[in-house]
């Protein structure tokens, strides 16, 4: 698939929590296990669940301008473990939280598989 060719992208704007209590949940669907980079990530293609219909997106895992690798990491992990299958579903837990050491925002990630 060339980059004209991709589905759009998640949009994190969409996810506004910044409660760890009250996260934004997303039901996603592995569509493929091979990561890829672009001008701008880390990405993974998978299906959203968007109002009953599932709909294939590109999942950036890591900013190339962002040292947050929290979700390339999770990722990262839960391949280790062989829970990452195409068709397997799981759940992207999200919120913004500050960082510890200059309060800075930063977006917290928790994958549920």
């Amino acid at each position: 698939m060339s980059k004209e060719e991709l589905a759009p992208f998640l949009k994190w704007g969409s996810c506004k929590s910044q409660d760890q209590n009250s996260r934004d949940v997303l039901e996603l669907q592995v569509l493929e296990t091979e990561t890829f980079p672009t001008a701008y990530s880390i990405n993974i293609k998978v299906l959203q669940k968007v109002d009953g219909n599932w709909k294939e997106i590109v999942l950036p895992l890591k900013p190339n301008e962002s040292n947050n690798a929290i979700l390339l990491q999770q990722w990262q992990k839960n391949e280790n473990k062989g829970l990452v299958k195409p068709g397997k579903k799981f759940l992207l837990k999200t919120w913004l939280a500050k960082t510890k050491k200059k309060n800075w925002p930063i977006r917290r990630f928790v994958l549920e598989f």
